[in-house]
């Protein structure tokens, strides 16, 4: 069978076959297409659980870049404080990305505070699912740009243990350990993955541990119940205060002894519970989850308040107190998040033959407290000491701001089919609140409760046409939206982003083993929510800028050879994309949104003989993009007004403003395989190595320059005992 490295959306369809109950596809709950994929009226992409194993992804980052469209941005190393973008939508923390696992939201409060800080590894995934200008009546919110759905994998019929071990160059270790099995009616899976591994600076080193657990009990023939559990856990030392364009050119990956960065960690926690019910005749579907979230996202940094621009790149402090000797000087700051959602939902959908009627509703509510608290001079803050809200020490001041949202949500599709032709209008209905209440800031009592309240309609019209044998040709044109972050939001009132997005393409697949799937679109964005590279005391800056407009092609082609020798056959992939997203009005009319590079895409060459041997060659280019709204091309070290600084300024350098034109880059990746069977199991032995040539590169300008990962390359072995 032919495989490509993106799968096209239509190998989905075959989860529906399962079920001899039904006369018609079934519900998924932990799937965003709705029907079988083919029916699917809009981009609609997946990387499968082959693909996952053979291109053997550093990170998810890596896995993700290979779907026309979609761009990513690593932070940290193995990118779990995720910055994914689709199309026009910056990848900064994800956080104009709705991000599902299994269908339940994983951003970190989507009403509130959008941000991407957990993705489940992908060891653990059968498929990755990207909706693109589509799903936005059924999902949401933030559902303008695109839809990034992770599904685990499923229990099977016998007993399965897969045990994965490796190790690699900077100090990079990996284990893996997944049972699946299936006993009568009830299926389970249990699943253990740790990663460690340096980071991107010297100071930085990062560890996670994540654990999974799933039950699926068929009741009868039609009904059945599953809960599943996550818990991930990391341990880093990690900091996001970046370098000044001088300190970059002096030694671009040195953050030691630069203000102590080296006591700087971050230790979040995840939990998620999911419990679903689903149940079908044959012409009647219900399915129904409740699902509870808490993320505690802590992190520790020393606070070193101002330093001489004349000194750089050599940091001096300008007050010696501030300068962190542990035990003896200096503060340290902890900066806690915390959130937490509790969400239900319930999905009907009701079968006439040549008309399909879909409709839900959703419940959502988040909790968020945005902490601040210090420690004693020379004190050291971790994960077991988080310092004081209140103290006599002035040089870090506490606070403590506490954000809720409730929603409600609706939406109804009618799905009628003609012939070849499926028309599709839907409309989405949501309803939300948000309130932020600022406690206390310093000695200061806060700015107190702040609310607002949003009703949004979002409708849309579909068409999809089959009438080409294994092609489908399709367009849509729908209103979506974005809330404004409320963390650090200009102002209450909030006004949402709101877009109306249209595209037309086509997917095929053809006997010869080609594969192509292509898309037009042109989105009009009102009120972009634009996030700036820097922050002023402490907070993130998000405003409404000015209306935009993005438009642009998705590109993706796969080719696989028959056998050309002993076997052995070659296969080529290529995944572009081209985004053009600038503002239309106000100051910044004719600038670039930032954030959106123009030109992005992979392509990928190889060979394989079977399931025996494997080994390709990946390019992986991102295109340039502009840090501000301004669109500034060279580095300009900047105070908090956005103006340079001259060498007789200070600067606050643990909140580096550095705004520029952040230059492209194509960097190389390659893996290998080899399969044998050891004593009746089967091994494979691998190697996977991401940016082969070392090249350094500046990846993002938040808060300071900021480099790509360096050359990794990790050796391992697969077994799967049966």
């Amino acid at each position: 069978m032919k495989r490509f490295a993106i799968a096209p959306a239509l190998i989905l369809a075959a989860a529906a076959a399962s079920a001899e109950t039904a006369t018609f596809d079934p519900i998924i709950v932990e799937s965003t297409f709705e029907g079988s994929a083919n029916q699917t009226p809009g981009a609609a992409r997946s990387i499968d659980e082959d693909i996952l194993v053979e291109r053997r992804p550093y990170s998810l980052h890596d896995a993700l870049e290979q779907i026309p469209g979609l761009r990513t941005l690593d932070d940290d190393a193995m990118g779990r404080r995720s910055g994914i973008g689709v199309r026009g939508a910056p990848p900064r923390r994800s956080r104009k990305v709705l991000l599902l696992e299994d269908g339940v939201p994983i951003n970190a409060a989507p009403y509130l505070d959008s941000s991407g800080h957990y993705t489940p590894p992908t060891q653990r995934l059968e498929r990755v699912d990207a909706l693109k200008g589509a799903g936005h009546v059924i999902y949401g919110p933030i559902n303008n740009y695109g839809i990034i759905n992770f599904r685990n994998k499923q229990p099977t019929e016998t007993p399965v243990t897969t045990v994965e071990l490796g190790s690699g160059n900077l100090n990079t270790s990996s284990r893996h350990v997944m049972h699946q099995r299936t006993d009568g009616a009830v299926g389970t899976v249990l699943s253990y993955t740790s990663f460690a591994g340096d980071g991107i600076f010297d100071i930085e080193r990062t560890r996670y541990d994540d654990y999974f657990g799933s039950i699926d009990w068929a009741l009868t023939e039609q009904q059945s119940i599953g809960l599943s559990a996550t818990f991930a856990r990391e341990r880093s030392n990690y900091d996001e205060s970046n370098l000044t364009p001088q300190e970059f050119a002096a030694a671009p990956y040195r953050k030691k002894n630069r203000f102590a960065q080296e006591n700087n960690t971050i230790a979040p926690d995840y939990y998620k519970l999911d419990l679903t019910h689903q149940w079908q005749s044959n012409s009647w579907q219900i399915s129904s989850r409740v699902f509870a979230s808490r993320l505690f996202r802590p992190r520790f940094t020393v606070d070193p308040d101002e330093a001489e621009v004349s000194a750089l790149p050599d940091v001096v402090l300008t007050d010696p107190e501030y300068r962190f000797v542990p035990g003896e000087s200096g503060v340290m700051v902890s900066r806690t998040r915390e959130y937490e959602n509790l969400g239900a939902e319930s999905r009907f959908v009701l079968d006439l033959g040549a008309q399909r009627l879909s409709w839900g509703v959703q419940l959502h509510r988040s909790l968020f407290d945005d902490k601040r608290s210090f420690g004693e001079p020379g004190e050291v803050l971790d994960a077991n000491n988080r310092g004081n809200f209140r103290g006599e020490n002035d040089l870090a001041a506490a606070r403590l701001t506490k954000y809720q949202s409730s929603a409600v949500s609706a939406y109804v599709l009618d799905r009628i089919d003609l012939g070849n032709w499926s028309i599709t209008p839907g409309l989405r209905a949501e309803r939300y609140e948000v309130k932020k209440d600022e406690r206390f800031r310093g000695n200061d009592p806060g700015s107190g409760l702040e609310r607002d309240e949003q009703t949004i309609v979002l409708p849309s019209l579909a068409v999809l046409y089959r009438g080409i044998e294994n092609t489908q040709i399709f367009a849509n044109v729908a209103r979506g939206y974005t809330p404004a972050f409320a963390r650090t939001a200009d102002s209450f009132p909030l006004d949402p982003e709101i877009g109306i997005n249209t595209q037309l393409g086509f997917r095929t697949v053809r006997p010869s083993g080609l594969y192509v799937d292509a898309a037009v679109f042109y989105s009009r964005i009102e009120d972009t929510v634009v996030q700036l590279p820097f922050t002023i005391d402490d907070d993130n800056l998000r405003v409404n800028a000015a209306d935009s407009d993005s438009y642009g092609i998705d590109l993706g082609m796969g080719y696989e050879t028959q056998p050309l020798w002993r076997g052995i056959s070659g296969f080529a992939d290529l995944g572009a994309s081209y985004t053009r997203a600038r503002f239309t009005d106000g100051l910044v009319d004719g600038n670039r949104v930032p954030g959106v590079s123009e030109h992005a895409g992979t392509l990928t060459l190889g060979l394989r003989a079977g399931d025996r041997w494997h080994a390709s060659l990946t390019a992986s280019h991102l295109g340039d993009y502009f840090s501000d709204l301004l669109n500034t091309r060279d580095f300009v070290l900047a105070d908090e007004d956005r103006e340079p600084v001259s060498q007789d300024d200070e600067i606050e350098i643990r909140e580096v403003v550095v705004l520029g034109r952040v230059a492209s880059r194509t960097v190389l990746s390659a893996r290998s395989g080899f399969t044998t069977s050891l004593g009746g199991t089967d091994v494979e032995f691998w190697v996977a190595g991401r940016n082969l040539t070392d090249r350094l590169y500046v990846n993002d300008l938040e808060n300071g320059i900021r480099p790509g990962p360096r050359r990794s390359v990790l050796f391992g072995l697969t077994a799967q005992l049966q």
